[in-house]
């Protein structure tokens, strides 16, 4: 075999096909790595490999074309077959041959994520899990090419037959959803023959065995194919006995029925243990607390998709089905069905008065159900010059586990929101507006002077910045509501008049209010200028999950706090969870600055450092559990959409924290949306333009100029 693998390697080589098919790789990998990675600052590989797919479909054929079918045409062979050595040793040897003369472009593309790495943080895993499946995918069209090539004895014929069943199976997703959207039908078996949706997975930044395993059996069955071919050509058809070592019909079936039984045993296993997640945020898999959340069920759920697996490969609909899979497989309790809407078209109005659309999710616990649209599955954003949107966020494990809460939830939560002093509306903050809702919380705005103060049914109260002072009458009501073990969300930023009655229920807490706008002096603790504060985080209620995750939070013109120990009552404990340094100074005269806040101190600032988010807790009777706990920040800027996007969801983090703690809720339901934002590269124009150069064009055309020197010294000999 090693023979074998030599001379055609040599033979490769020493024509201009080998290096024609590496330079043409290259050239396009590298056309794609600096477009997707260099220009846009792209920090994995996954789409350059994604979309260079299409140049295995146009070069393979041309590779394989010769292997089998000249050795027939030119009768060599009979010699080949004649001599001492097996059939499969001879495919194998020259199969080879051909996966060597692939794998150098793929080596080439190895190298990438190490050269990106000197721009920025790269995502190996994704980058290394797509080559890997550009590599099997390649491998499987070299072993079809290599097994029509020894069906014919015309080069022509073979590449042209090569290319039509690389085509084929390249488009076959499309076709079969095409020939059936219920998926009954027969055309579905189809799917066997599907190459490009096996590498969605291994794309995705997933390690699959299962399709692993599906492109290492599909090379193998090819290669027994092309032996089976040959011995059939060896041998005559009349021999009396079956050998399985030789060409057979039997033999040929037992091959592909091993084939499919090999891999309808691999689809069975569970998903935890066939499928890898090794993106960087860990798109695919579960998070913690919706295991144990899961794993607190004692009643059955119904998840209703509307639509067929089949549909949803029309809406691109993949992370939901993953997600879907792991929740029927860590819970007997949770069942996923797949409902044709053309088979029953108003089965969903047993369950809601809304219409609902194709990929809508209808969790159903008894008589209880919330429908889930497929728009609230996915954040976007839109670019308002070109009117197109882009999905920015997967937020599906987030809704699910919401919706199962709901429906098994007997008592639903309300939080009242304080209006009528000029406060901050919730409805500019949606980040936090989507994250109470995920929490299942009713909301309801309260006006103090006209609600006669905070209603028994209240969980907890929410207090958004107002600008003028409270009323004695309302802060009264408030501090009323609070002593009798209240809860409550409070921000609390800069006002250009003074609030003594509202900051009188803080301050009854140990909490005096600076009404100032905090400056960070020193450069590690603030992001591009002072206002800007990246606090020191201390354990926390509101910390906690955050410190776990390893994330900081942004507090942009915040307001600080002071507290004196000798204020503090037995019964009360002030967390201070985020605090700026001794170089921070809060800047009080903000007017004598034309309303601009300078960054020089001067004598009227005060010092600090300053405590800008705390939790506080109270005993009510000596009764923890129904004690008082309210949550305060110093501005409710640290919860605008783009503030939080900065710092991975880590600031509307702390008020889902704190609204666990306060409704007394064991385990977080609160999934945040998962980011599709990767890390960016920074690559200066110049250097983007001398690598895209480098692989663009002087690596191939060194190779290509090195082919066509060998093959013209050896047809000059």
């Amino acid at each position: 075999m090693l023979a074998i693998f030599k001379k055609e390697l040599k033979t490769y080589f020493y024509s201009v096909t080998g290096a024609l098919f590496v330079a043409v790789n290259l050239l396009v990998i590298g056309l794609y790595f600096m477009a997707s990675c260099l220009m846009s600052m792209n920090a994995s590989l996954a789409g350059v490999m994604q979309n260079v797919l299409f140049v295995l479909l146009i070069m393979i054929p041309i590779l394989t074309m010769r292997i089998l079918a000249e050795e027939k045409r030119q009768k060599t062979d009979q010699l080949l077959l004649t001599a001492p050595v097996s059939v499969g040793k001879i495919v194998a040897g020259k199969y080879l041959a051909i996966l060597s003369i692939f794998g150098v472009p793929v080596l080439m593309s190895c190298i990438f994520p190490l050269i990106m790495s000197i721009f920025g943080k790269v995502q190996y895993a994704e980058s290394y899990s797509a080559i890997l499946g550009y590599f099997l995918f390649g491998a499987a069209c070299i072993s079809v090419g290599v097994f029509i090539s020894s069906i014919t004895e015309s080069q022509v014929i073979a590449a042209v037959l090569s290319f039509i069943a690389l085509f084929l199976t390249f488009l076959m997703s499309g076709i079969v959803g095409i020939l059936t959207q219920s998926g009954d039908n027969v055309a579905s078996v189809l799917k066997i023959f599907d190459f490009s949706s096996r590498l969605e997975n291994l794309m995705s930044g997933v390690i699959d065995v299962k399709e692993v395993v599906y492109f290492v059996t599909v090379v193998v069955l090819m290669l027994f194919l092309t032996c089976q071919a040959i011995q059939k050509r060896r041998y005559s058809v009349s021999k009396s006995t079956i050998s399985l070592s030789v060409y057979s019909n039997v033999t040929v079936v037992i091959g592909i029925a091993i084939a499919v039984v090999l891999n309808l045993m691999v689809n069975q296993l569970p998903t935890r243990y066939a499928e890898f997640d090794v993106t960087s945020g860990k798109m695919f898999t579960l998070t913690e607390d919706s295991k144990k959340f899961l794993s607190s069920l004692n009643t059955d759920i119904q998840i209703l998709v509307v639509g067929t697996r089949e549909m949803m490969e029309n809406y691109d609909y993949k992370e939901v089905e993953k997600t879907l899979d792991q929740y029927a497989e860590l819970s007997d309790h949770v069942k996923v069905t797949y409902k044709d809407p053309t088979l029953d078209p108003t089965f969903y109005q047993k369950y809601t008065d809304e219409n609902v659309s194709i990929g809508s999710l209808i969790v159903v616990n008894g008589d209880r159900s919330k429908v889930v649209s497929p728009y609230d599955l996915y954040e976007t954003s839109v670019d308002y010059q070109t009117y197109s949107s882009t999905k920015t966020g997967y937020d599906g494990e987030g809704q699910i586990t919401s919706a199962i809460s709901y429906v098994t939830t007997d008592d639903i939560p309300k939080l009242y929101i304080v209006t009528g002093h000029n406060e901050d509306s919730i409805s500019n903050f949606t980040s936090l507006n989507n994250a109470i809702k995920k929490q299942n919380i009713e909301t309801e705005e309260l006006n103090l002077m006209t609600g006669g103060g905070v209603p028994e049914d209240a969980d907890a109260v929410l207090i958004l910045s107002p600008k003028s002072d409270y009323s004695s009458d309302d802060a009264e009501q408030v501090l009323k509501y609070l002593k009798n073990g209240g809860k409550a969300i409070i921000t609390s930023g800069y006002t250009e008049t003074e609030t003594p009655n509202f900051d009188s229920i803080l301050s009854y807490y140990g909490l005096n209010h600076v009404n100032g706008v905090v400056l960070e002096g020193d450069q590690q603790h603030m992001y591009q200028t002072p206002l800007y504060l990246i606090p020191d985080s201390d354990s926390s209620t509101l910390t906690t999950a955050i410190t776990s995750s390893k994330l900081l939070n942004l507090l942009p013109q915040s307001s600080g706090f002071t507290v004196s120990d000798n204020e503090i009552r037995d019964t009360e404990t002030i967390e201070k969870a985020l605090t700026t340094t001794d170089s921070s100074y809060a800047k009080m005269n903000i007017q004598a600055d034309q309303g601009q806040v300078s960054a020089e101190q001067d004598a009227s600032d005060v010092n600090g450092p300053f405590v800008v988010a705390a939790y506080v807790t109270e005993s009510v009777d000596d009764d923890d559990e129904k004690g008082t706990k309210i949550a305060v920040f110093g501005t409710d800027n640290l919860f605008a959409d783009q503030i939080d996007a900065l710092v991975a969801g880590a600031n509307v983090q702390m008020v889902t924290s704190a609204l666990n703690d306060m409704i007394d809720q064991e385990i977080n339901t609160t999934i945040p949306a998962k980011s599709y934002d990767t890390a960016s590269l920074t690559v200066p124009y110049g250097t983007a333009l001398l690598l895209g150069f480098l692989f663009v064009l002087v690596i191939p055309v060194v190779i290509l100029s090195s082919g066509i020197i060998v093959w013209f010294r050896r047809r000059r000999k």
